[in-house]
């Protein structure tokens, strides 16, 4: 790696200055350095606004687009915005996992509970009631991917297996709609007619 080029990272560069790192930051907001330019602009004109309350006590005065553009070159915010761009995703999908996993282990520690309960209420000659059972074991399944009887659980819907409906379907389609719509019309009718009587 050459001298001049600094080593890649979204964290303050070094020689960096809490103005230059502020508008990275503030370019990975809004995507251009002339849509930067111009947010700058509004911000030091009104500073009020989300853009305003992040960034305007750290961006100070602006400077030439000249130097924002020398910035952006030394400093490589189009490879540490793409860089920052995968990060934030990983950190979305990390999130989004942890989500996933703590609803998941709830659902079955309430599971787990309510059959401990249920033993309980079992055991002291009790009547247990299996609806409550079965949808809790039903929520703790599916949860897990896993599942509930002789149904498939699809996780989403896989992108490449999609296409462009045909002809012959649209039509179906069309008329499967028409007759909802008939069907739906009818059934007000008849409410009316009974209301009515």
């Amino acid at each position: 790696m050459s001298k001049n080029k600094p080593q890649l990272t979204t964290s303050k560069m070094p020689k960096e200055t809490e103005s230059q790192y502020t508008a990275f930051l503030l370019y990975c907001e809004v995507g251009s350095v002339s849509k930067l330019i111009q947010a700058w602009q509004q911000i030091c004109r009104n500073p009020v606004g989300e853009l305003s309350v992040v960034f305007g006590n750290k961006l100070g005065d602006l400077p030439s687009e000249r130097t924002i553009e020398r910035w952006s070159v030394k400093y490589r915010w189009v490879e540490r915005a793409d860089l920052k761009l995968t990060e934030d995703l990983e950190g979305l999908k990390k999130k989004s996992t942890q989500i996933r996993q703590k609803r998941a282990y709830t659902i079955t520690e309430t599971f787990w509970g309510k059959l401990q309960a249920l033993k309980k209420q079992m055991q002291a000659g009790e009547p247990a009631t299996v609806p409550e059972v079965k949808s809790l074991w039903e929520m703790m399944r599916i949860e897990w991917g896993e599942s509930i009887g002789k149904q498939e659980i699809v996780q989403g819907i896989n992108e490449d297996e999609q296409r462009p409906l045909t002809p012959e379907e649209e039509e179906l389609s069309k008329a499967i709609t028409e007759l909802e719509k008939e069907f739906s019309i009818k059934q007000l009718e008849n409410k009316k007619n009974d209301d009515t009587t």
